[in-house]
């Protein structure tokens, strides 16, 4: 078992990684208009979590295992809600009251269940650690 604040590192790292890529991949697709749904919305995903993980490097205590676990844990749930919602996004093509497409929907939809299992993988991997 790994301690607290080696997988908390670990976390940050990976989150970083993952939210700076999303924000460079994001960002140009984002300028490509057949894929600027996807785009913009890997952008903001990716912004999101690169913000998290600067904050988070910026704390100075560290959760106990035991916290820090139900933390990842937690967050893994949610992780599974939001690969749910992107999915229904991406199939069922909503419009919002004519404020969506169906080719955007998909492509929110799409990049909604991407970072949803990335982010998944990142919190189960963690928590499996503790």
């Amino acid at each position: 078992m790994a301690s607290a604040k080696s997988v908390t590192g670990t976390v940050v790292r990976r989150l970083t990684r993952w939210g700076t890529a999303s924000v460079l991949v994001g960002g140009a697709l984002a300028l490509v208009p057949r894929t600027r749904a996807f785009g913009v919305q890997t952008l903001m995903w990716g912004a999101i979590d690169a913000g998290l993980a600067a904050f988070t490097r910026r704390q100075q205590t560290v959760p106990k295992k035991r916290m820090l676990r139900r933390i990842l844990l937690v967050n893994a749930a949610l992780d599974v809600g939001y690969v749910a919602t992107g999915a229904h996004l991406a199939a069922r093509t909503p419009s919002f009251g004519g404020r969506l497409g169906a080719a955007d929907a998909r492509g929110h939809g799409l990049a909604i269940v991407i970072q949803g299992a990335a982010l998944f993988v990142i919190d189960l991997t963690a928590a499996r650690r503790l």
